[in-house]
């Protein structure tokens, strides 16, 4: 595969545009140029790989979240609770990621949290995941589609303007 090409696999990845990915790596015409690279396999391929770890990175980065929602203290919100004269450079370093909601009323603070059974389902929907899911990619499923649609959309054009 040539350079132009990988790049073009990756920017694909990055902005889920493949006429902007075209464009950036230089094809004249880029609104034809995506439509002959999806033709290469091993273009398809790349995008494919692309794709497993990209997803491989978020969901590490979600199970870490849900992990931390399920199962994350909550002192530090009962020290924002009830330390009222808290100097303001010590609340960017407090852990708040289990609350969803904070409210100052009449009564004081109201704090949220977030619900901890619902982390802990998603967290094993997420852990228990298919394996063929895995396996596939949306977007470049699909970027395949859009362009064999518009090769038969070229290809009745070229027939009807022959006619």
């Amino acid at each position: 595969m040539k350079p132009r090409e990988k790049k073009f696999c990756r920017l694909l990845t990055v902005y889920a545009d493949p006429i902007r990915a075209a464009q950036e790596v230089g094809y004249k015409h880029p609104e034809k140029a995506w439509q002959s690279l999806m033709g290469h396999e091993d273009v398809a391929e790349e995008i494919r790989r692309l794709c497993r770890n990209i997803r491989s990175v978020y969901e590490s980065t979600a199970i870490s979240g849900l992990y931390k929602l399920a199962f994350g203290g909550v002192s530090d919100a009962l020290t924002l609770l009830y330390d009222k004269d808290m100097p303001p450079e010590r609340l960017s370093g407090l852990d708040l990621s289990c609350v969803s909601e904070i409210k100052r009323t009449d009564k004081g603070v109201e704090i949220k949290f977030c619900d901890r059974m619902k982390a802990l389902s998603q967290l094993v929907q997420l852990l228990d995941h298919d394996e063929e899911n895995a396996s596939s990619s949306g977007l470049l499923d699909a970027m395949m589609l859009s362009a064999e649609a518009l090769g038969r959309l070229g290809a009745e054009k070229v027939n009807d303007d022959a006619v």
